[in-house]
Formats: C-alpha cells, structure tokens, sequence
C-alpha cells in the first residue's frame, strides 16, 4: 500500500472501491435470480418474507466471497482480495489456515487503518 494521502494512495482506494462496487453489484445480479427462479420464493430483502431473506444471505456469502477474489484478480489486486476473503469467511467461523496456510504470515502485509 502506498504512504496515505499521496495520489497513489488515492488512486489505489478507487481501485479498491471500485472492484468493491463491482462484486456487489455483480452479486445480486446473480443472487435474485437464483432465489427467485430456482427456489421459487418472491420477495425482497426490505419486505421479505424472512424464507427470502435468508436464503438470499445463505446463498450470496460464497457467492460474494468467489466473486471478489476473482473480480480483485482482474483488476491485479489477488493477493489483496484473497487475504480480504479469507478474513470474512474466519469471522464466520471457518479457520483462515483451512482456506490459506500463510494467512497469518501474510496479515502482516496488510494493515488496518
């Protein structure tokens, strides 16, 4: 990560939001299809039913999670995406050393702000 503040920093946070951006929109496009076509449930996430509610997050985490690594990987931040990945599916629950041997060697590359 470039030093804070310095156009580099800046242009690698678009970046960043961007691929964001990008994999969350690309997930509910895929998501609503697949909860309304294949499980034959209607509703949305604001009205519900609650049946709709959670098989649309049961359904969109490893959908979201696949997406972003590979979506980060287009845009050459894998290592980024991947880390990022593994972090949400540990919070989960799931152990990182499952999913990344390295992951906690390679947590020091990242820093939180």
């Amino acid at each position: 990560m470039p030093p804070r503040y310095t156009p580099k920093w800046y242009a690698e946070m678009v970046l960043i939001c961007t691929v964001f951006g990008i994999t969350g929109s690309s997930t509910m496009v895929v998501v609503r299809p697949a909860v309304t076509d294949v499980l034959k449930l209607e509703g949305s996430m604001r009205d519900g039913p609650w049946s709709y509610r959670i098989c649309s997050l049961v359904i969109m985490t490893p959908i979201y999670a696949t997406l972003l690594v590979c979506v980060g990987t287009v845009f050459g931040r894998h290592a980024y995406f991947r880390h990022f990945s593994v972090k949400m599916w540990s919070r989960f629950g799931v152990p990182p050393e499952l999913m990344d041997k390295n992951f906690h060697k390679n947590a020091k590359n990242f820093k939180k702000w």
